[in-house]
């Protein structure tokens, strides 16, 4: 499919038929860390995957396809987000949690009462079209309508997302150094951004 700069998405509430573009999606966003989650999730005979895929068409918990809304081009799916209302009620205690996830249990006690952005990414075939736009920019207005007054979404500091979401009035208030994972020591931080609407 040849797509030119500028498109006409079709943004619609994403479906149980959309579960295989919502796990793409969430192990792209999650630089892999999903599966570490899912791993734990597995039922007998399945692979982490495939507890993803269980999960995202069932339709409850924070990764479902009920939270999900996704962007098409011609009917083909090529971009996806999930989000929802939080309100955390203080600092989380992390000290049962993974190393790993714990910079981004942090980050979303800091962003507070908002409309949380939990996973955005879009096909890379299709990147740079107005896609992630035009989801964030729907996703807005569902929050303006639920009565919330920002929108928050945690970014890696080296995603070039980040100039997007700053350009769509996204600021940066807190970061967080990666947590460790095994062997596995990158470096880098987890950014939280929060968007006053």
């Amino acid at each position: 499919m040849t797509m030119t700069q500028h498109k006409t998405f079709t943004i619609r509430p994403a479906t149980a038929a959309d579960a295989e573009h919502l796990v793409h999606f969430t192990v792209s966003a999650s630089k892999g860390l999903s599966l570490i989650t899912w791993e734990d999730a597995k039922q007998p005979g399945e692979t982490a995957m495939d507890a993803g895929l269980r999960r995202a068409r069932e339709g409850t918990g924070g990764f479902s396809f009920r939270k999900a809304d996704v962007a098409e081009f011609e009917g083909e799916v090529m971009s996806g987000i999930v989000s929802y209302p939080i309100a955390p009620d203080g600092q989380s205690d992390t000290s049962d949690i993974p190393e790993v996830f714990r910079p981004l249990v942090i980050l979303e006690d800091r962003a507070g009462a908002s409309w949380y952005i939990n996973i955005l990414a879009t096909y890379e075939r299709a990147r740079g079209h107005g896609a992630a736009s035009r989801l964030i920019q729907h996703v807005e207005a569902r929050a303006k309508a639920a009565g919330e007054a920002r929108m928050s979404i945690v970014v890696d500091a080296v995603n070039p997302a980040m100039k997007l979401y700053e350009h769509l009035g996204f600021e940066e208030v807190s970061r967080e150094p990666f947590g460790q994972s095994g062997d596995d020591h990158p470096e880098g931080h987890w950014v939280l951004m929060i968007k006053r609407i």
